[in-house]
């Protein structure tokens, strides 16, 4: 063991260096925890721990790269919703400054006084999706498309309470006792391959400036993109900051190749955030059931990504945390609810942006959504920021992605690879990749909360691996214990 430790923590090679000390605090928790030589190794690992105060320059360069990273996971979402319930330019202007004013204020309230992780609440993709279906299936059955906003707002609200309940009964804690390795393993895998499509689709440059084909000169240039994103990485003064670097290198090549949009001018300065953006809220069985159940699902999502914050940051989430989470993340709805926005919850994304740069700092992402909720506030702003090209925005998170893959193969290495293991996450991983090859016209004669439930792989493997890891193939307690011991 001594003969490793100065492989860990001297050696040249930055990689090597983070691998192996990871493994050592995996393997041996217990002997390097309060030691000497496991804080620098917890040093190598991350630059910045969780409670760490960077330098004012490093702040705030920090807090702007999560800024762009928030503002680029979550710009489409608005616009998509404004094509589909065929709202005015200016109308989605204003839903996009909501939703980026809300996202920066939940956000805060959950690393201030929630979970207490750097981890960004964004527009959770079964709600967007269902909001999609939902429009469409109503516009056929006579209703509004407006209408169908109206009820929305109830259901997210209703969502909401289901979070808070949850959440103060303390009971999401309980649930985190469901997703071992191999489930959150299976989620983590699963959602990287169900990104991966609309990443590589992003980086092409297929839907950029309305196309419908691969555009060599935008592919050329996201590969120029990752291989500066890559370089910088693996620069020891600067690696914190690659995807920042990559985004503005990026926009600044975009605009020199005159590949850039005009920023919409705003009509006002400043521009307060306002309640019930699609009207006065509606009642509406179906949409306030498909809500409640929707959240219920999205439950495992607060879970697994608390487990993959954890990781990220080389801390134990506690059972409070887990229901501080739960409890605020009901607020987020709540507030959904009332400004109109689409339904936020916890995105396993910031686990991977903190894994690329080794940054866990609080203090950067606390300016950053203060930052975002200015944003919410400036109309010009807002719409300068969104004027950053899509590809561009892909190209830079494309490590960071690829991170979200990684935790899930970790998460499979500490399991056992049995006959048992095997079939679970091989039935898993096998319907979840399935169910995403087959066409959403499949499952449109079902249910809108069927039909979206089993037309998505990630949320239907990861509840197949439930099922079949503790249901169909349970271990006993003795046994589970016993393999955890064996693969450690």
């Amino acid at each position: 063991m001594e003969s490793f430790l100065p492989s860990c923590m001297f050696a040249r090679k930055p990689d090597d260096d983070i691998l192996n000390c990871r493994l050592l605090l995996q393997v041996r928790p217990g002997e390097y925890a309060g030691s000497d030589i496991g804080k620098k190794m917890r040093w190598i690992l991350l630059k910045y721990g969780l409670y760490d105060r960077p330098p004012v320059g490093t702040s705030i360069l920090a807090a702007l790269q999560w800024m762009i990273v928030a503002v680029s996971s979550s710009v489409a979402v608005p616009l998509m919703i404004g094509d589909v319930y065929g709202l005015q330019v200016d109308e989605i202007g204003n839903l996009m400054q909501q939703t980026m004013f809300f996202i920066g204020l939940a956000s805060f309230l959950q690393v201030w006084i929630g979970h207490r992780y750097p981890m960004l609440e964004g527009p959770a993709g079964l709600w967007w999706g269902i909001f999609i279906i939902l429009a469409q299936l109503g516009t056929s059955a006579g209703l509004h498309p407006r209408e169908i906003g109206q009820s929305f707002q109830v259901g997210m609200a209703m969502a909401g309470l289901l979070f808070l309940l949850f959440g103060m009964m303390g009971w999401i804690g309980k649930l985190q006792r469901w997703f071992t390795p191999l489930v959150s393993g299976t989620y983590m895998i699963l959602l990287a391959i169900s990104l991966c499509s609309n990443i590589l689709t992003g980086m092409l440059g297929i839907g950029f400036q309305h196309s419908k084909e691969v555009q060599p000169g935008v592919a050329l240039v996201s590969i120029g993109i990752v291989a500066l994103v890559i370089w910088i990485m693996r620069t020891k003064r600067f690696s914190s900051f690659a995807v920042l670097f990559g985004m503005v290198g990026g926009w600044v090549l975009y605009a020199i190749l005159g590949w850039t949009e005009p920023v919409r001018p705003a009509e006002q300065l400043i521009a307060w955030p306002s309640f019930f953006f699609w009207g006065a809220p509606r009642w509406d069985w179906g949409v306030v059931l498909t809500s409640m159940l929707t959240g219920f699902v999205l439950l495992t999502n607060l879970v697994t990504s608390t487990v993959v914050m954890g990781k990220a940051t080389e801390t134990e989430p506690t059972e409070k945390q887990y229901n501080r989470g739960g409890v605020f993340t009901g607020v987020s709805h709540l507030l959904s609810g009332l400004s109109g926005v689409v339904g936020m919850i916890p995105l396993s994304l910031a686990a991977a942006v903190i894994q690329t740069t080794r940054m866990a700092s609080r203090l950067p992402f606390m300016m950053a959504m203060i930052g975002m909720m200015l944003i919410g506030l400036f109309p010009l702003v807002a719409h300068f920021l969104a004027a950053l090209p899509t590809p561009v925005a892909y190209a830079a998170m494309f490590i960071s992605y690829t991170q979200l893959l990684g935790f899930g193969l970790k998460d499979y290495v500490t399991v056992k690879m049995d006959e048992r293991t095997i079939t679970v996450g091989g039935s898993s991983l096998l319907i979840g990749i399935g169910v995403m090859f087959v066409p959403a016209t499949a499952w449109q004669h079902l249910p809108p909360l069927a039909s979206f439930l089993f037309g998505n792989g990630l949320l239907l493997g990861v509840l197949v691996c439930l099922l079949l890891e503790h249901v169909t193939f349970r271990q006993p307690e003795a046994g589970k214990k016993q393999k955890d011991d064996h693969a450690a």
